[in-house]
């Protein structure tokens, strides 16, 4: 028999693992491919029965014969050898049901010596903040030196993205971190709001035209909507 090399894709009936478009000689004997496979699928050579499947996932024929060579069965390119896995002692790792797990009564649990629980609660007693999440510290004041020339009726854009817009309040905001905000009214309806923020309304403006940003995020200027700007195509 003439040897040509196939590619051929490979699947583990224990194993969601796939390998990809193996190359193998057409010349090999089951028995060899058999070996190559368990090198990398882990199953023995012995438990194994290779099964030949189309494109369309079709059983081709059930590759019984160790002696065989695998050109004997007619592989195409992309067809599947498909491994069942025969040995009893095999565990399936993907279902983890059936993976035996240690387990331990809460009595047992704490009368242990050392514990995670145990090694815990040291922990906190020996420094309280260890535990807590780390938050970034906002002072009430923030960003309040880039507010001075910012005042409401200014026309502005909003860096990056360069919406653009009209000042409409200045000042600090309960429901949002500490610090000042700027709320703007924008030309077009790519906000979040209308000039509300959990119920408390600190200007008017149509739905989705008003937003809240950071003062360093505020630039100034005679920035004209986009459809009055003599600069815009």
């Amino acid at each position: 028999m003439e040897s040509t090399t196939v590619k051929l894709n490979v699947t583990h009936s224990k194993r969601s693992m796939k390998a990809l478009e193996l190359r193998f000689s057409t010349a090999s004997t089951i028995e060899s491919v058999k070996n190559n496979l368990e090198m990398r699928f882990g199953t023995s050579a012995n438990f194994m029965m290779l099964k030949l499947v189309d494109t369309a996932g079709n059983t081709v024929a059930s590759m019984l014969d160790n002696e065989s060579k695998l050109g004997f069965y007619n592989p195409q390119d992309f067809y599947t050898i498909h491994i069942v896995d025969l040995d009893p002692s095999t565990v399936d790792l993907d279902n983890v049901e059936n993976v035996d797990k240690y387990e331990i009564s809460e009595e047992a649990y704490n009368a242990l010596d050392v514990n995670f629980r145990k090694f815990k609660e040291e922990m906190k007693k020996s420094n309280p903040d260890l535990m807590k999440p780390n938050k970034p510290q906002v002072d009430d004041e923030h960003q309040a030196d880039l507010i001075g020339d910012i005042s409401v009726g200014n026309r502005c854009r909003i860096n990056p993205g360069d919406k653009r817009g009209t000042v409409r309040f200045v000042g600090k905001i309960q429901t949002l971190n500490p610090g000042y905000w700027i709320g703007i009214e924008l030309d077009e309806p790519l906000g979040k709001n209308d000039g509300s923020h959990s119920g408390n309304k600190y200007f008017e403006c149509t739905p989705k035209h008003g937003i809240f940003v950071r003062p360093s995020a505020v630039e100034v200027g005679n920035f004209r909507p986009y459809d009055e700007d003599p600069d815009e195509i």
